[in-house]
């Protein structure tokens, strides 16, 4: 058991320090690199056409289980004017983007990295360099920059389509007043909770690109090698987004408690 659990944290941590030097490498690509607009949004809008109707539908279930789990206790509590503000912060804040961002790895990301290694298992990779031309700028710099955008679009999106969709799920199954719902939202959900939101989505959507690239960039082996390599983007990266979950929820937490304290401070003094 000691050995099987210090083989996975070595596993584990090599993997870590591979995908962060990938993170390095594509960052000096990215500033010696010229203008890649172009290339970028074709594959923003390519990736947002094929994710877009999965994070739509998805949007709608999440936003209604919620709502219907929060009514269950609120009930008891004769709390319900309070559901519309629950749900939303919940939704904003924490499930939407992490649920979301499950999809994205394990379309988007899965996509990417058997794209990818099909690239590098049959030489295509090596094509490119013996060219002259560099992999990163050509391949993985507009995929990187373009999951990460259409991450964030693709949130928005589906918050917005969860939120509708609670409301009507509450008004229909809940017997709550659309305009009861809608007043408590300003309550429970306000630019902070946003700002939170697209800041986890930016975070995951780094995760998802960053993950997926590295493993179908460093795939070997075959075609065996390309479903390897898949798998195990798809599994570190729901590792990573949990991980990352947690401490940017901390860390989110903790400048909202300081931002608190010198807001006060200021509102003191003057």
């Amino acid at each position: 058991m000691t050995d099987f659990a210090s083989r996975s944290l070595s596993s584990f941590l090599h993997e870590l320090g591979g995908i962060s030097m990938f993170y390095m490498r594509i960052l000096r690509t990215f500033f010696r690199t010229p203008n890649k607009r172009r290339t970028v949004f074709e594959q923003v809008g390519y990736v947002v056409l094929r994710s877009l109707s999965t994070v739509l539908f998805a949007g709608v279930f999440v936003g209604a289980i919620l709502v219907l789990q929060f009514n269950l206790m609120l009930q008891q509590y004769d709390a319900q004017i309070y559901l519309g503000g629950l749900n939303t912060s919940a939704v904003v804040r924490e499930v939407g983007p992490l649920i979301i961002s499950f999809l994205l790895a394990g379309k988007i990301g899965a996509f990417t990295a058997a794209e990818l290694a099909t690239m590098r298992v049959t030489e295509q990779i090596d094509a490119i360099e013996c060219l002259g031309t560099d992999p990163l700028q050509y391949l993985i710099l507009p995929r990187f920059f373009a999951i990460i955008i259409s991450s964030v679009i693709l949130l928005s999106v589906g918050l917005l389509i969860s939120v509708i969709g609670s409301a009507a799920v509450a008004t229909i199954f809940c017997d709550i007043n659309p305009l009861q719902y809608a007043s408590s939202i300003s309550r429970f959900t306000g630019a902070w909770t946003v700002i939170c939101g697209m800041v986890k989505a930016l975070v995951y959507g780094t995760i998802v690109a960053g993950v997926s690239c590295y493993k179908g960039f460093t795939a070997s082996g075959g075609a065996r090698g390309v479903g390897k390599s898949v798998t195990l983007a798809a599994v570190y990266t729901n590792l990573y987004i949990v991980i990352a979950d947690f401490v940017t929820s901390n860390i989110l937490t903790f400048i909202s408690e300081v931002g608190k304290v010198i807001w006060e401070s200021l509102g003191w003094l003057t």
